[in-house]
């Protein structure tokens, strides 16, 4: 990262503890998008250390919105800036650079729902103690992670994919709010589908006992995933084809121009001055 981004980096983790300290002592975090099966805590609930991590899975949306701006940061700074071309000079493959560009997504979506939930957790045991621990919390606790983790992993690939289309960051981050409103809306206007209630890539922690909720979620994420990620792998080598016939368009005018100007050249030598006879 430059030191631009480092900066914008840690502005985003400074207001990202400052939503987890508002929940932990005002009992009222952020929301990102329509909420239409999430159940939001109310702000009158103490949060101790287990409660707050059942509350905050509600609030994860927010985690999200930070974990995209980070992204956006790492990978929107290399496609508007180019930057990605250094590394292709150098042989790497557009496939490779893709995939790794994509480990480090993963890394830093990672970095952040532990960032959030271990410090939503810390502060909470030691500002109201750990309170008591529900009934089957580590397996719907762990289920609820993965299926998070996994939803943030398809807004990642959605927002990659708009990266790599437009190579702006702007239309990206327009992109992420103009279509967390549009996966919202299904579910308000046919409310009889079921699976409309889960396109929105929400899920919390109050949700896990439902089959139908688990299943469908995960079956979405791991849709959006593939999708938008075969996507945004197919945009970026498609670009380098257009880079590539640009290139070779540029070569092809460049050396017309070049013979263009050697044969007037030569031309103008071969030719005999011209001299009056006239007297």
């Amino acid at each position: 990262m430059c030191s631009s981004d480092l900066k914008g980096f840690w502005i985003t983790e400074a207001i990202l503890v400052l939503n987890i300290l508002s929940g932990v002592i005002f009992g009222a975090t952020g929301h990102v998008g329509v909420n239409t099966e999430s159940k939001l805590p109310q702000a009158t609930e103490v949060w101790t250390g287990f409660k707050a991590l059942t509350n905050y899975s509600s609030s994860i949306s927010v985690t999200i919105l930070f974990t995209i701006i980070v992204i956006t940061l790492v990978l929107g700074t290399d496609l508007t800036q180019n930057l990605y071309k250094n590394s292709l000079a150098y042989g790497v493959s557009r496939t490779s650079y893709y995939f790794a560009k994509s480990a480090v997504v993963l890394t830093i979506a990672l970095f952040q729902f532990l960032v959030s939930y271990g410090l939503v957790f810390l502060i909470a045991s030691f500002y109201n103690g750990l309170g008591s621990m529900p009934d089957h919390f580590l397996a719907h606790f762990g289920l609820t992670i993965l299926i998070q983790f996994l939803c943030t992993l398809a807004w990642v690939s959605i927002i990659s994919f708009l990266l790599y289309a437009s190579q702006s960051i702007t239309l990206a981050f327009v992109g992420y709010f103009i279509g967390n409103l549009l996966l919202s809306l299904p579910a308000l206007f046919f409310k009889d589908i079921d699976i409309l209630h889960f396109i929105n890539l929400e899920f919390q922690y109050s949700l896990v006992q439902s089959t139908t909720a688990t299943t469908n979620t995960l079956s979405i994420a791991l849709g959006f995933i593939l999708v938008f990620g075969f996507l945004g792998l197919a945009t970026f080598k498609h670009n380098d084809v257009q880079e590539t016939d640009r290139a070779i368009g540029q070569a092809l005018f460049f050396n017309i121009m070049v013979k263009t100007n050697q044969s007037a050249s030569v031309a103008s030598c071969k030719s005999p001055p011209k001299i009056s006879t006239k007297l």
